[in-house]
């Protein structure tokens, strides 16, 4: 088998081939587990990789790759881990293979802007190194690493135009379907036919993140495969058994030993009760000043009470929304607003 991830295609399913690991996916479906990745969690790996410190690229590199891929595989499963470890390889490839003047334009590229990128000012923070390089093992990981940010963010984009229900520039999108006709040099795919189980194969071997989504979105277009987003994580899947499925089976957020169609509904009802004793309890506190307000009308006090807590719920409802305050908050709040009024 080539380097990069191994798949046997029938037109109906993808079956991932990885060492002892067969695994079924439906179709669309590799593409939504490797979108969950959040490609910030893959520097402490780098950071723990033993071969850190070590000065020979050249010969202990490959160990070094091997330990990061465990790690990855271990952490996330087959698909990122494969897909990380084949962009990953890759770099480091031509950074060994590249001679004295090439290695020079690389490394002059990628440090150019690295106090102003924000990926790569988060790369080589507390790492030891100021800039990238290949100095040891662990400077061409990070190195690396910041090249693979790049393609992701490419696969994330690609991924988020196939699934969502956003509207896309047409430029975006166009330069998307010329990776299927005049651009089709960046489709880096292998196929071969095998013969195993009695019967013949076709395994197509999928060399980068950018051939991922390309590989999975024809097929997904061409059976109009069904994205649904999970109402419990929040991440993109591809429902199996039941098309009516509005829960993911990963694992859940609240418990990682749980998924997310074990525990969603029981979160989402949870969800409700608290947002319902909100409503009540906002309710209460305005219907209280308020008929405080008409008893009282020249009462500025109240006046400005009452500014406080309707203003301050709005705001409050957009930190809601942003993600930046939790119900629970809003709830301390009110408790605190509720508390100031019986002091008075």
């Amino acid at each position: 088998m080539d380097i990069g991830l191994n798949v046997d295609f029938d037109g109906k399913k993808n079956i991932v081939m990885e060492g002892e690991i067969i695994k079924e996916y439906p179709i669309g479906g590799m593409i939504c587990e490797y979108a969950r990745l959040r490609p910030t969690e893959i520097k402490p790996l780098i950071m723990e990789n033993p071969y850190f410190q070590d000065t020979d690229l050249k010969e202990n590199g490959g160990h070094a790759l091997m330990s990061l891929y465990e790690g990855l595989l271990d952490k996330f499963g087959v698909i990122t881990a494969v897909m990380v470890i084949t962009d990953i390889s890759d770099s480091m490839a031509d950074l060994n293979q590249a001679n004295e003047e090439e290695l020079k334009e690389l490394l002059d590229t990628m440090n150019e802007d690295k106090d102003t990128d924000q990926v790569k000012s988060f790369i080589l923070k507390a790492t030891g190194y100021e800039m990238f390089g290949i100095t040891t093992i662990g400077q061409a990981l990070l190195t690396a690493y910041a090249e693979y940010a790049i393609s992701y963010v490419t696969f994330k984009h690609s991924f988020n135009m196939l699934v969502s229900d956003e509207k896309y520039e047409e430029t975006q999108v166009m330069a998307f379907w010329e990776l299927y006709d005049s651009n089709m040099d960046f489709q880096n795919i292998g196929f071969r036919i095998m013969f195993y189980d009695n019967a013949f194969h076709s395994v197509y071997t999928i060399k980068s993140s950018l051939s991922l989504i390309l590989f999975e979105a024809a097929h997904a277009m061409d059976v109009e495969t069904k994205f649904v987003k999970c109402k419990n994580c929040g991440n993109y899947f591809v429902p199996v058994g039941r098309s009516d499925s509005v829960y993911c089976g990963y694992p859940a957020p609240q418990d990682a030993t749980k998924e997310c169609r074990d525990i969603g509904a029981n979160a989402t009802r949870a969800r409700k009760m608290k947002n319902d004793v909100l409503t009540q309890e906002y309710r209460r506190l305005y219907m209280r000043l308020k008929m405080a307000i008409k008893r009282h009308p020249d009462n500025a006090v109240l006046q400005e009470q009452f500014k406080e807590l309707t203003e301050g719920m709005k705001v409050r409802k957009k930190q809601k929304e942003n993600g930046t305050i939790s119900v629970d908050g809003i709830l301390e709040w009110l408790t605190s607003f509720d508390n100031n009024l019986n002091g008075n």
